[in-house]
């Protein structure tokens, strides 16, 4: 039969993505860690992990296994500190999903802080503009914009939020300041790959499907704020993603309330059977109060 031990050495090698690794965080040898994790292969009667000289990869077992006890030993833990019987650090791998511009804009500038806080917590992040199952991918926890619309998740809303159209000075100078749909649809934009067809006003205030006019589109929000920035179209950001650019007047609004659809605030999003851990509620107040500054 297996023990705890066991479970924390299993749990060790996923996260620190190796058996050499796991036995230098443990301080226990390469052989010892490798005992218990067949121990524990053999009590279960199924193999959790893959393993060769170079890198061990887990089983479709083994990723349920670990999803499911890491979030048990991480309950464990909190349970031991709530009675006064743990240290007070926060610890563990935290695995985080989140659109380019929330990391660059505002969790870089104050990521060495929070480091510093919580130096035995390991954070891995996923930065994409792509929509991430959080399930299916693993991950702990997602920080999305927009509008929800999986309902299997457990959510929090960090801060409200809109999305404007936008340009640089020096486009709207070469091109001209639209005040009418069509007028729009003679501009060219920047945009995500799936921002091209969006629902916009017209002067009656009725919405219209609206086909964006694009020499290229671009995968990620930060390059996307280059290209506006650089004078290649209009573009459709965030407010709060671009708030220092428009006081510093590098782009300015375009048609300002166009958008039908212009509602996305900023979520703080976690797998629906998890459970909350220390981990994630210091991750929690981390990420609110990066945009108090914004409220």
């Amino acid at each position: 039969m297996y023990n705890l031990s066991d479970l924390q050495t299993f749990i060790a090698v996923v996260e620190n993505k190796g058996v050499l690794a796991a036995a230098r965080e443990q301080r226990l040898s390469p052989a010892t860690v490798s005992h218990r994790l067949s121990k524990l292969e053999r009590a279960l009667s199924t193999v959790l992990v893959f393993r060769d000289s170079r890198r061990v990869r887990l089983s479709p077992a083994g990723e349920l296994f670990y999803q499911r006890v890491g979030a048990i030993i991480e309950a464990l833990h909190d349970a031991e500190h709530s009675i006064g019987a743990r240290s007070s650090s926060v610890s563990g791998l935290l695995r985080v999903t989140m659109p380019p511009w929330v990391f660059s804009k505002y969790v870089m500038p104050k990521l060495t802080e929070f480091e510093s806080q919580y130096p035995e917590l390991k954070l891995d992040f996923l930065i994409t503009d792509h929509f991430v199952n959080v399930v299916d991918d693993a991950q702990d926890v997602a920080i999305r914009v927009g509008q929800l619309t999986d309902s299997g998740l457990l959510s929090r809303k960090i801060i409200n939020n809109s999305r404007i159209l936008c340009a640089a000075p020096n486009y709207i100078k070469k091109h001209g300041m639209p005040s009418t749909l069509a007028e729009l649809s003679e501009h060219y934009w920047v945009c995500l790959p799936w921002q091209r067809q969006l629902k916009l006003y017209d002067e009656a205030n009725k919405i219209h499907t609206f086909h964006a006019k694009t020499r290229f589109t671009i995968s990620n929000s930060d390059n996307m704020t280059q290209a506006a920035l650089a004078g290649h179209g209009i573009a459709i950001k965030s407010k709060i993603a671009i708030n220092d650019e428009l006081r510093a007047g590098n782009l300015v609004e375009v048609m300002p309330n166009a958008m039908a659809q212009s509602d996305a605030p900023v979520w703080f999003l976690r797998p629906q059977n998890s459970l909350t851990t220390r981990k994630t509620e210091v991750f929690y107040e981390f990420m609110k109060s990066l945009f108090t500054r914004c409220e």
